[in-house]
């Protein structure tokens, strides 16, 4: 059997294997083989395909009612003869004489969907047929291959032992003599494939009989769809694990990177990395370090591993390998860059590949978008996808193609749980994300989920699983990352894949409303500063928006400049980066309130984003000509963020007069107007000054429903008397809950540096209370005292600025 691969893409291994679920006891285990090679005698490339003709039941009966037995149907020796016959693939949708499920999945036999009279759904189809193999031939294998393609649920049978069962946990769960006739799948919107292997010891010489059952998701299915397409020989374990999939993605920081990949067969497996400049491009280098991986048995069959690369240096070349002595992958490599200062990085949209329905255009479009962007800013620091790699949640085929950008082992990828990725753990399997909470917008059995989050340099990225419209888990995990992780970083952008700001037609979708009638809010208030989406496979730019509302009424449209005071949020929607599909513009758009700009020219598209100290610019540039006006890298659309000067929160200044020293007394001038705190007087003890006093009160009161957490934090400048100044960490403070209610707790006492603490030159929290607190109010005040070296004030009036921020 010859591996084949689509244009352009990396190998993959020919078989993938599967120890399939339920198997019996017979069976049980793992094989580790490769498809055979093309100079066995007289074996064929597969004993079974599309094209073979079975025998099958489509009319709602039990094969076996009478049987003690509900599997013997399965066996040889079962009379079928009155059983219709045809050739696959098979299939319906909606009761048509001509299915149409789509370009990617055809029809040669068109099952009868549903019961007499009615459009309820048949639960489940039965099929059998069988075919030869010598003793010869047997002695040549280890057991055979299989791949089936199917919509909703499957299992198959072969000489009367399951040996792959595929979104079938209804068929498990239900009564023995209700297994044959049962609802049962996973109910996504188009057939996905699987694969699976058969042990030599469940075939034998002669005649070898297959049967499956073929289930509907639910009464009300749209469509149904079975298309065997290989059952290959393989041999005894004609070598080692092969890898593929290989992915680098984001870490929990800089200094990381978490890997990704999948294995033919389950070994223990490493990744090996060291510096680019000890690699002589022929020997690893013995000095590399190594990491070991984690991983399990995949949907598809195979193995995949995780691992991550850690302690890595700014400004530096690396080279690394995955797998095992004798079983590696190819030498890749990845260079890091500053840990701080600015940046880029580039954000993507729905590559979904295979939509189209032609998967090697799609794979053209995605790799010739990534190779315009990354040589446009070979700089470009993560890839970052709005979700929807593929097509079907769980094709395999769809994801060879989306991981042919050779990029995706060079720069980290940031990946988003997309509608069409959402319905397999493929997704889960294939990316491995840092800071997972899988119980935040959590996944299923058989679907992917959870939220994650990473810092890189400034900016706090956090990426929700937006299938789930879970908010009492995706918002109080919002909340607890910015309150633990929010001062580490000067921006916060968020992600996920359904805008709730587009252009498209999805802007008017129930769920998209849903979605847009709790989220706003909580983004806003948690001071957010860009959210970045897709699914809509249009470009639009929203107003300024706070608290699901146009910030500015006086924002005009399609400004390349905005400044978002507090609670002011960006959010951008990207258009299709592999023109696998466009939506056209919403017929309602005019109604869309919060559209600043919109662009649907159904040509490819990136976005770049340019991360600095004091702003962020999204540009959105086409990948793809649309003539001779907009060429390659012409500008969609292009906007500079910056935050009003003091929107971090509120402020008290603070004043305190140093007298010229003396020998035992000296007086000091306190300015108690203007709102100014009043440190009281001055005293020089021995080597330090010393002065103390309390900031104004600061009342809270939260309300919310839910009790989410909050904190409010406050940070020193430095004083100032004209020329001449000392450091705000020379100030310390001790916070008290002067009126208690509300859950309100003080933050811990911090010292003035001369005591060895930190001051407040670095933020540090007043006052928080937890998640699910009391409803109510409560009053915080400081004391607050400050002790500085007398060498370090010399005669003035000082003052300086006491920042305080509310997260929440």
């Amino acid at each position: 059997m010859n591996t084949t691969r689509a244009a352009g893409s990396r190998p993959r291994h020919g078989v993938r294997l599967a120890a399939a679920c339920g198997l019996l006891p017979l069976v049980a285990g793992s094989i580790v083989a490769t498809a055979l090679p093309a100079a066995a005698a007289d074996l064929p490339a597969s004993f079974l395909s599309t094209s073979s003709t079975w025998s099958y039941s489509d009319n709602g009966t039990n094969p076996s009612p009478g049987d003690a037995d509900r599997l013997a149907w399965t066996r040889a020796g079962f009379d079928d003869s009155a059983w219709k016959t045809g050739a696959g693939a098979f299939g319906a949708k909606s009761g048509s004489a001509t299915p149409n499920l789509g370009s990617g999945f055809p029809v040669t036999t068109v099952l009868n969907q549903y019961y007499p009279g009615t459009t309820t759904d048949i639960e489940t189809f039965h099929l059998r047929t069988s075919f030869d193999i010598t003793a010869d031939q047997l002695g040549q294998i280890d057991g055979l291959a299989g791949s089936v393609v199917f919509d909703d649920g499957v299992q198959v049978f072969v000489n009367g032992v399951k040996v792959a069962g595929f979104a079938d946990d209804a068929v498990n769960a239900a009564a023995e003599g209700s297994k044959n006739l049962v609802y049962a799948g996973n109910n996504l919107s188009d057939p996905v494939s699987g694969t699976f292997t058969v042990p030599e010891a469940v075939l034998h010489a002669g005649s070898n009989e297959v049967a499956v059952a073929l289930y509907q998701g639910r009464a009300n299915s749209s469509d149904v769809y079975l298309d065997l397409k290989s059952l290959a020989p393989i041999t005894e374990g004609a070598g080692s694990a092969s890898i593929s999939d290989l992915v680098l993605g984001v870490g929990a920081d800089e200094t990381q990177r978490n890997l990704a990949w999948y294995s033919s067969a389950d070994t223990a497996q490493t990744v090996q990395f060291a510096p680019a400049t000890a690699y002589d491009g022929t020997t690893f280098p013995a000095s590399a370090v190594s990491a070991a991986a984690t991983g399990g048995l995949t949907t598809s069959g195979e193995y995949n591993r995780f691992a991550t690369i850690d302690g890595l240096a700014a400004n530096t070349a690396y080279v690394y390998r995955v797998g095992a002595e004798g079983a590696w992958s190819a030498v890749q490599s990845f260079r890091t860059q500053d840990f701080a200062g600015d940046f880029d990085f580039l954000f993507f949209g729905d590559p979904q590949i295979g939509s189209s329905g032609n998967v090697a255009n799609d794979q053209a479009g995605w790799v010739d978008t990534v190779n315009v962007a990354t040589q446009t800013y070979p700089d470009a620091e993560l890839l970052f996808s709005a979700g929807d790699q593929v097509e079907s949640a769980s094709n395999e085929a769809q994801y060879a193609a989306f991981l042919a950008a050779d990029q995706l082992t060079e720069i980290p990828f940031v990946a988003t749980n997309g509608n069409h990725d959402v319905g397999s753990k493929a997704y889960s399997q294939h990316f491995n994300t840092p800071n997972l909470t899988a119980s935040a917008g959590a996944g299923t059995s058989t679907s992917s989920g959870g939220d994650y989050w990473f810092i890189y340099k400034d900016v706090l990225f956090m990426n929700l699983n937006s299938n789930s419209r879970d908010y009492s888990t995706h918002i109080p995990w919002m909340e607890q990352v910015v309150a633990e992780h929010g001062d580490e970083a000067k921006w916060k952008v968020l992600a996920f894949h359904h805008s709730i700001y587009s252009s498209g037609p999805h802007g008017t979708d129930s769920d998209v409303v849903d979605r847009r009638n709790n989220l706003p809010t909580t983004i806003s208030d948690l001071g957010i500063d860009l959210v970045l989406q897709g699914h809509d496979h249009s470009y639009a730019r929203s107003y300024l928006m706070h608290n699901g509302e146009k910030a500015d009424p006086a924002e005009v449209a399609g400004a390349d400049q905005v400044v978002a005071g507090p609670g002011g949020v960006l959010y951008v929607t990207a258009n299709s980066a592999s023109g696998s599909k466009y939506y056209d513009i919403n017929s309602q758009v005019a109604n869309f309130s919060w559209l600043s700009v919109k662009n649907q020219e159904k040509v490819r598209n990136y976005t770049a984003v340019e991360v600095t100290d004091g702003a962020i610019t999204v540009k959105t540039l086409r990948s793809q000509a649309n003539g001779d006006a907009n060429p390659i890298n012409s500008v969609v659309d292009a906007v500079t963020l910056t935050r009003a000067e003091g929107e971090d929160g509120v402020s008290q200044d603070l004043q305190v007069a140093v007298p010229e020293q003396a020998a035992g007394e000296f007086s000091w001038s306190i300015d108690g107007t203007n709102g100014i705190v009043d440190l009281g007087t001055a005293e020089q003890a021995a080597d330090a000054f010393t002065a103390s006093g309390a900031i104004n009160p600061i009342r809270v009161s939260d309300t919310r429903k839910g009790s989410p957490v909050w904190s409010i934090s406050a940070q020193s400048g430095d004083f100032a008397a004209g020329a001449d100044e000392f450091g705000g960490e020379y100030l310390g403070w001790t916070p008290q809950v002067t009126e208690a209610g509300g859950g309100a707790l003080a933050g811990a006492a911090v010292s003035s540096k001369f005591d060895g603490g930190t001051g407040l030159a670095t933020s540090s929290v007043l006052g928080s209370a937890l998640a699910g607190h009391a409803k109510g109010a409560a009053k915080l005040s400081a004391d607050l005292f400050l002790k500085v070296p007398v060498d370090l004030a010399p005669e003035g009036v000082y003052s300086t600025k006491l920042t305080l921020t509310a997260l929440s």
